[in-house]
């Protein structure tokens, strides 16, 4: 039986493939056609390995690359084959500068400072493969290296989305009943400290991990891409919440911090009101968000 007392609905389907230097993954409930589920995660991750080409820094020749390194300037991107996508996603990383007052930084990644988009990138991609899934299934969960989208449920109730905890590997902070969300987490775990701040030029430490829940997953990834930079020491641990509450009373993208001594806050900007449901992992979750991205 399910925890409601519900008549076990039967594990979902599943499938999982590796694109964008992680491990993406898919689930749907057990009622969808076993075609139909082939079909839209074959869309699906056929989208997000396009999204690869073009925006991989890793990927020397990638428009991404070029733009890096000087030999595609963006004044001639509405030329280019992929001008557009990479239009998109400049006017998204202008968006996140200044939402997050200059803490998102696209071009002040690394050191030396360069042309970066990932910390948005992975999330705008997986957001843009979630509308071509919700096109052919009434249900699912995509995983997309910790970044999370899912729309219905499963078993009749909501997905449950497991936040990873940082200081304990393979255990879980807290479990998400989502039914139509995004969840992003940027955080230490798997690649230490590799967010940057674009004012000392050097890897933010104030927090271990960063995790949003909202509507959009593009901009859930940047907020919490953000939130890791705003928090570049300890000492600005404070100014980091501040911005993650004004962020949930104005846009309703609400958060869950943990610092590097394992502390958890909450920023969900309702002041002491009923907030979205959160509890302590105590079965399994359908899909987890972690911090292999932004």
């Amino acid at each position: 039986m399910s925890p409601a007392g519900r008549p076990s609905p039967g594990p979902p389907r599943s499938a999982v493939t590796h694109v964008m230097g992680t491990v993406v993954s898919l689930a749907a409930p057990a009622a969808v056609g076993a075609e139909a589920f082939r079909a839209a995660a074959r869309e699906a991750f056929g989208e997000l390995r396009r999204m690869d080409e073009v925006f991989s820094p890793y990927r020397p020749d990638s428009p991404v690359s070029r733009i890096r390194d000087g030999r595609l300037r963006t004044a001639d991107l509405p030329g280019h084959p992929e001008g557009p996508l990479l239009t998109e996603v400049l006017r998204l990383c202008e968006r996140l500068h200044a939402d997050s007052g200059g803490a998102f930084d696209a071009w002040a990644v690394g050191d030396p400072p360069g042309f970066d988009p990932c910390g948005a990138v992975k999330g705008w991609a997986a957001e843009r493969a979630a509308d071509l899934l919700a096109r052919r299934l009434p249900a699912f969960a995509l995983n997309a290296g910790g970044d999370v989208r899912v729309r219905g449920g499963w078993g009749g109730g909501p997905w449950r989305v497991g936040v990873t905890d940082p200081h304990r590997p393979g255990g879980v902070l807290a479990v998400l009943p989502l039914s139509d969300a995004a969840v992003a987490t940027s955080g230490t775990a798997e690649r230490g400290r590799h967010v940057w701040h674009p004012g000392t030029g050097r890897p933010a430490a104030g927090l271990a991990q960063v995790t949003v829940v909202g509507p959009d997953l593009a901009l859930a990834d940047g907020y919490a891409t953000a939130a890791m930079a705003r928090a570049a020491t300890a000492a600005d641990v404070d100014d980091a919440h501040a911005w993650l509450e004004a962020l949930a009373r104005r846009d309703g993208y609400w958060s869950l911090t943990v610092d590097p001594a394992g502390r958890v806050r909450r920023l969900d900007g309702l002041d002491g009101r009923d907030s979205p449901g959160t509890s302590r992992a105590a079965a399994p979750a359908a899909a987890s968000s972690g911090p292999d991205g932004g």
